[in-house]
């Protein structure tokens, strides 16, 4: 790890900072739509699924997902 890390940092070409753009957009590369089964959801308490239902929220007003 040590000399992986020397040999990142003496060739400057890791990808250790935010990739330049739209954050949106970065956001939407990098998620896609979460869809649990009818029994993973029955599951689920009222927190985990609020949390669920706002990242989704998100990614429908950001990205353009749909049900």
């Amino acid at each position: 790890m040590g000399k992986a890390l020397i040999l990142c940092v003496a060739l400057a070409g890791c990808a250790t900072t935010t990739p330049a753009g739209n954050p949106r957009q970065v956001w939407c590369d990098h998620n896609q739509p979460r869809r649990p089964s009818a029994a993973v959801v029955a599951a689920m308490t009222r927190p985990e699924l609020d949390e669920m239902n706002a990242f989704n929220g998100q990614g429908a007003r950001w990205c353009g997902w749909t049900p």
